[in-house]
C-alpha cells in the first residue's frame, strides 16, 4: 500500500530515472508510536535537474515557496547541486500525507556511490531504501556502495569484542559523524532506531560474514591483517584522504584517519545542505521543518 501511494505521488510530476523511497516514514524504527506521522523522505533521480524543476513548477507550484520558484529559475545549477548534488523540497501535503523529496541527476547520484566524494546520499543508500522506479546504473553502484561500507566499519571498529549488531550500528553511524544536525535537531539514539528497527534488512544486505568477519559463538571474529592488506578496496577519495598514512599499516592510525574523513565531510555537507533547503524551501518551510525536528527530540 505504501508502494502504491509513492508511486502515485512520483506520477503526478516529471519522469523520473529512478525513485527510491527512505527513514521512518517508509521503514518501521523503534521509538515510534502508532501514533506518530512521520513525513515521506523521497530521492528521485533525474535527467536534467534544472529542467525537472521547471517542468514540475507548471505542474505542482504548491510544491515550491516564492524564493523556492526563483531559486529554481535563476540559481546556477552548480549553486542547485552545492556540494551534495540533491535539492531538497519538504512539507509538501497530499492526500493525508507529508512528503520530503530530494532530486539528484543519475551520474551525480552514480558517481557518489563509487567515489565517496560525497558522503551525504551514499550513506542514506546504505540503510534500507525502498525501490519504487529502479534505475540499473544506481542498483550497481549501490552494491559497490555497501560492500565499501561493510568493510569500512570493520576497519573502524574500535578495539575490543563485537557482536553482530555493532557492526551494523557502526555501518549506519558512519554518515552521522560531525552531521551538525545532531546537536539541534535529531534524536541522539537515531543510529540504534533505525538499526533496532530495520535489523532484519540490514542483516539481508550486509550478511553475518564474509572474507573479512565471521560469527563466532558469542562475537564476531574481524581479520585486522587481510583487511590491511586490501585497503585499496576503499573508494577513491577516502583512499586519496588516508594517503600519508597507509605506508603504516597500523591500523589504529588508519581508523583515526578515516573517523577524521567522515567528520569532516558530514559537518560541511550537512551545515551547507542546511543553509541550501533555506533556498529551495524558503524561510517558513524550513523554519516548520527544523522545528518538528526539534521538538521531536525533546520528546525522545
Amino acid at each position: 500500500m505504501m508502494k502504491d501511494e509513492i508511486k502515485e505521488f512520483i506520477e503526478k510530476r516529471p519522469k523520473v530515472k529512478g525513485a527510491y523511497g527512505y527513514g521512518s516514514g517508509v521503514f518501521k524504527q523503534s521509538g515510534y508510536t502508532k501514533k506518530d506521522k512521520p513525513q515521506v523522505d523521497l530521492i528521485l533521480v533525474v535527467d536534467d535537474l534544472k529542467q525537472w524543476h521547471l517542468k514540475n513548477m507548471k505542474m505542482n507550484r504548491k510544491d515550491y515557496s516564492l524564493i523556492g520558484r526563483l531559486f529554481f529559475c535563476y540559481a546556477s545549477i552548480s549553486k542547485i547541486k552545492g556540494l551534495t548534488g540533491i535539492a531538497y523540497l519538504s512539507n509538501i501535503k497530499e492526500n493525508g500525507k507529508i512528503y520530503k523529496y530530494g532530486t539528484i541527476e543519475e551520474k551525480d547520484l552514480e558517481f557518489y556511490l563509487n567515489t565517496w566524494k560525497s558522503f551525504y546520499l551514499p550513506g542514506r543508500f546504505q540503510k534500507a531504501v525502498l525501490p519504487i522506479i529502479e534505475s540499473k546504473k544506481i542498483t550497481i553502484a549501490n552494491q559497490k556502495n555497501r560492500e565499501s561500507v561493510l568493510f569500512t566499519a570493520l576497519l573502524t571498529l574500535p578495539e575490543g569484542k563485537h557482536q553482530l549488531i555493532d557492526v551494523y550500528t557502526q555501518i549506519c553511524g558512519l554518515s552521522y559523524l560531525g552531521d551538525t544536525r545532531m546537536k539541534f535537531a535529531e534524536n541522539p539514539r537515531k543510529v540504534l532506531n533505525i538499526v533496532e528497527g530495520s535489523f532484519d534488512s540490514l542483516k539481508k544486505i550486509y550478511g553475518t560474514s564474509n572474507d573479512y568477519f565471521k560469527p563466532t559463538k558469542e562475537f564476531v571474529s574481524i581479520d585486522d591483517a587481510k583487511m590491511i592488506h586490501d585497503i585499496n578496496k576503499l573508494p577513491k577519495y577516502l583512499l586519496e584522504y588516508l594517503d600519508d598514512v597507509l605506508a603504516t599499516k597500523d591500523i589504529s592510525i588508519i581508523r583515526k584517519k578515516i573517523l577524521e574523513y567522515f567528520t569532516e565531510l558530514n559537518k560541511k555537507e550537512s551545515s551547507l545542505q542546511t543553509v541550501k533547503g533555506i533556498y529551495t524551501n524558503g524561510i517558513v518551510r524550513s523554519i516548520s521543518y527544523a522545528s518538528q525536528k526539534i521538538l521531536k527530540k525533546i520528546k525522545k
